[in-house]
C-alpha cells in the first residue's frame, strides 16, 4: 500500500518500481524513461486510473480492463 506524500506543495502517490519495470517504464540503468506521459484520471471518490500514453489519450472506454469491469458490474 503506498502513501500520500507531500512534494512541493503537490501530493503524490509512489508506483511500485516492479510494476512499472513490468511494463517497460525504465531505460537499462533502471532510471523512469524521459518520454513516458501519466495521466491520471479520477473515476469517482478515492478512485483513480493511471495510465501511460503515447500521445494520443484514448477515452477510458477503449481499454479492455474498463470493458470487463463494465460487463461485471452489468451482471
Amino acid at each position: 500500500m503506498q502513501r500520500l506524500q507531500n512534494h512541493d506543495g503537490s501530493d503524490l502517490a509512489t508506483i511500485p518500481k516492479g510494476d512499472l519495470e513490468r511494463d517497460i517504464l525504465f531505460d537499462d540503468d533502471r532510471q523512469p524513461m524521459d518520454d513516458v506521459t501519466l495521466v491520471v484520471d479520477r473515476l469517482d471518490e478515492k478512485v483513480y486510473v493511471i495510465r501511460s500514453c503515447d500521445g494520443d489519450v484514448p477515452e477510458l472506454a477503449e481499454y479492455e480492463v474498463i470493458q470487463r469491469l463494465a460487463a461485471h458490474q452489468m451482471l
